[in-house]
């Protein structure tokens, strides 16, 4: 966590702009690695920022086969709460193939379809997630960016949270997938040009779950500043840009 930040508020499903603030702030720390994947940890280790914020990760989950990270972690001050946070793509070919594998769906049938490569990282992580999340430390939140978004989604279709947040989801599934989901409060929030959220293709049967909540760039970004940045719909798309604009 790189500042202090208002009290989350565990008791609602709405949309709340401190809320998605500091599910933000998780989503892009989850990216950070610490003793389950390197030896020695990286310092300061994610535990660390985690602490420093009031958070405790209870269980890390991590798939050799597919790439696919999450952890729990459960804010224990006055008004408790827990997070499932999915870890978006890394520079892994893992990663890469996950994201490339998702097929075509039927975008009118009355069957739900989601994304193939998607469903399968969640697959891969689900039998350990499942057992943990039945008992929760008050209220139960999803969240992730990216690839961690769509993940966040899906597992929201199995077992539903008080509430989504996702930060530049791309498209998951069918319309008769977005429908089964009406009943969850899912904020998907997308940074100005995102590319990321405008794949896979509408023409391929895939749709938008939730309720976008659209930001913007700083009035005084300049295009001279750009020139040495990544393309802006590929720059929108870093976590710690939707942290920035929150």
């Amino acid at each position: 966590m790189r500042r202090p930040f208002p009290a989350f508020d565990p008791s609602t499903h709405v949309y709340s702009p401190i809320n998605a603030l500091r599910l933000a702030e998780l989503s892009r720390l989850v990216y950070r690695h610490d003793a389950e994947e390197d030896d020695p940890a990286p310092q300061p280790t994610r535990s660390h920022f985690l602490d420093s914020a009031g958070f405790r990760q209870r269980q890390f989950f991590l798939s050799k086969e597919t790439g696919t990270q999450a952890m729990l972690v459960e804010f224990a001050g006055t008004a408790a709460f827990t997070v499932l946070v999915f870890r978006g793509t890394e520079q892994h070919i893992k990663d890469y193939l996950t994201d490339l594998e998702f097929g075509k769906l039927s975008p009118f049938g009355s069957g739900k379809e989601t994304h193939a490569g998607f469903t399968a990282a969640l697959d891969s992580v689900w039998d350990e997630i499942a057992p943990a999340i039945v008992r929760p430390d008050g209220p139960m939140f999803y969240t992730g960016h990216s690839l961690g978004a769509a993940l966040a989604t899906l597992a929201a279709a199995r077992q539903a949270p008080r509430a989504v947040y996702t930060f530049g989801s791309p498209r998951v599934g069918n319309q008769a997938f977005v429908a089964s989901l009406d009943h969850v409060p899912i904020h998907r929030i997308v940074d100005d040009e995102d590319i990321v959220t405008t794949v896979p293709s509408e023409v391929l049967g895939f749709r938008h779950v939730g309720t976008e909540v659209r930001l913007t760039a700083p009035e005084h970004e300049s295009s001279i500043m750009r020139v040495f940045e990544p393309p802006k719909p590929w720059a929108d798309h870093a976590p710690v840009n939707y942290v920035d604009r929150l």
